[in-house]
């Protein structure tokens, strides 16, 4: 038993020990109002059900979870949750704050993925408020400025390790044949054919067509999506580029996405990277690599001093 449910208890027994004390004199004493439930309390702090629900509701709307058992994503989220509040805990105690202002501005980055109303749209589907995004980006801006004061600092690659990785993973320096490929996106199949007549008349007009029509995120920069390979996303709809000529646009392709059509503007022939082109890429991916450990590392330690006291019966009893 933890000890908000037991502060909950004594709750319950003055109340009940008062009222019909009261009763005896005819008065009608107001409802004592409980405190929410709490699924977990970290460091005196509770994670309370009704935010665990919040939570639940959307890592299942965002994974797609909704028909899945719901067991492991209760277990999941809960432990995230924990995680989360450590570190947010953690950054008050380091004074690492971040403004409102760096939070709007993050909010208007990832507003500005989405035309018009696709946006709240997407919102919706993953049943989020706007506060409530903002109110993850507040803890995310923190926990990421918490890390890079923190523990990056401490984190380095050396020339050495960058040689080393090139030499255990030649395979993954072979390149496949890759295209460049604009695409548009759009939401039925009438105006997408629409738009492809109109871009097979006009072929140079792609990206300021998928600038003013396409609902993907590259739409802003014209539809652009860059070098891929095969197999990359959607294989069953972005392999077809490969069957494309320069500068062709292809047939409508539906996806779960929407209807897309695309523009193959450059090949690059499959080969071999020399190590000097590959060199800041490994250095990256080996900091990457050593970052995420310092960060595991650190959230065990922080774990270890914590007190954290879970309610798995009380978690298992809500439902998203």
């Amino acid at each position: 038993m933890t000890s908000t449910r037991l502060s909950l208890l004594w709750v319950g027994i003055a109340v009940a020990a008062v009222v019909p004390a009261c009763r005896c004199h005819g008065v009608q004493q107001p409802k004592v109002k409980e405190p929410p439930r709490s699924v977990a309390v970290v460091n005196g702090e509770p994670i309370t059900a009704d935010v665990f629900q919040t939570e639940l509701q959307h890592s299942r709307a965002e994974a797609g979870e909704d028909d899945g058992p719901l067991e492991p994503v209760r277990k999941r989220v809960l432990e995230e949750m924990v995680d989360r509040t450590l570190l947010v805990q953690q950054a008050r105690a380091r004074s690492v704050v971040v403004t409102q202002d760096q939070i709007e501005h993050a909010f208007l980055q990832v507003r500005s993925d989405y035309p018009s109303t696709h946006f709240d749209d997407l919102l919706a589907e993953e049943r989020l408020s706007a506060a409530g995004l903002k109110a993850r980006l507040k803890d995310q801006l923190t926990v990421e400025k918490l890390f890079a004061e923190e523990v990056f600092p401490q984190v380095a690659v050396s020339e050495e390790e960058v040689q080393r990785y090139y030499q255990e993973h030649t395979t993954e320096f072979e390149q496949p044949e890759r295209v460049h490929v604009l695409q548009v996106v759009v939401q039925n199949e009438e105006e997408a054919r629409r738009i492809r007549d109109e871009l097979r008349r006009s072929p140079s007009s792609f990206a300021a067509v998928a600038k003013r029509a396409s609902i993907a995120p590259e739409g802003k920069n014209g539809g652009d999506l860059g070098y891929f390979g095969k197999g990359t996303g959607m294989p069953e709809v972005f392999d077809l580029c490969f069957r494309l000529g320069l500068n062709t646009i292809s047939e409508v392709t539906p996806s779960p996405y929407g209807f897309h059509i695309f523009k193959v503007v450059d090949r690059k022939q499959a080969g071999h990277r020399p190590f000097e082109q590959a060199r800041e890429e490994i250095r990256q991916r080996v900091l990457r690599e050593h970052r995420a450990r310092a960060q595991e590392e650190y959230l065990a330690a922080l774990r270890q001093r914590a007190q954290i006291k879970i309610d798995w019966n009380s978690a298992a009893a809500v439902n998203p």
